[in-house]
């Protein structure tokens, strides 16, 4: 049998669980303090920081045929200024990393990374020994399959309003001083206030083939 001692111990710890605020729940604005542990963080560059990251990223499944949406991430100001220090390991201080984060704002970013396949990609992404090098650059500009997909995120069944999207094309090289377009991403950015960091946050994604993918994000995990 239970103690009384014991179960007064269990009624503590589940009362104390109930009433702490998680340790890496999504805070805004960031402390002095905070983006000093992002900056370290990101400065490490080894494998804390990638598993970091890990929990910021989904991972999807390939489908049998059309455009791969292979990855959504999620950028909170926290992990955004991870991110800037890993970018930035030479000459780079914390004094910096705390300017440039004041300077940025809150924000919170989605990066949707869709990948060309065999059964979706432009008429010129062959391997650079079957084109031309004017044929590479028509198919890494943005053109029409850029347009095709619808993106959103969403908090309580209300899509949030964005104040910016951009695509940028990706390219894997060959070897030879060359390379060819592999996909590309698409940035989407939010003023992290319209979030509520008490609920989840879902990236929805529409492709042209009619593809519904989706990437759940709990926000009171994230920081």
């Amino acid at each position: 049998m239970i103690s009384q001692r014991t179960q007064r111990i269990v009624t503590f710890l589940a009362v104390f669980l109930l009433l702490t605020p998680p340790a890496f729940a999504l805070q805004l604005p960031l402390s002095s303090e905070a983006v000093r542990e992002a900056y370290f963080l990101g400065q490490r560059s080894d494998e804390k920081t990638a598993l970091f990251f890990e929990a910021y990223r989904r991972h999807l499944r390939a489908p049998k045929s059309g455009p791969f949406v292979s990855m959504v991430e999620l950028f909170t100001p926290y992990a955004e200024a991870v991110d800037v220090s890993r970018k930035h390991t030479v000459g780079y201080s914390a004094q910096q990393a705390e300017q440039e984060y004041r300077g940025r704002g809150n924000s919170v970013r989605i990066a949707v990374h869709v990948q060309y396949t065999p059964t979706y990609r432009p008429a010129t992404v062959y391997p650079p020994s079957q084109q031309s090098g004017s044929e590479v650059q028509r198919a890494s500009a943005p053109g029409k399959f850029w347009k095709g997909f619808q993106i959103r995120l969403c908090q309580a069944g209300k899509t949030l309003e964005s104040r910016s999207l951009r695509y940028e094309g990706t390219r894997v090289g060959t070897g030879r001083g060359s390379s060819w377009p592999t996909g590309f991403i698409a940035w989407l950015e939010y003023d992290a206030e319209v979030l509520d960091s008490s609920d989840d946050a879902t990236a929805e994604v529409d492709t042209p083939d009619g593809q519904h993918v989706v990437a759940n994000f709990d926000l009171i995990k994230l920081r």
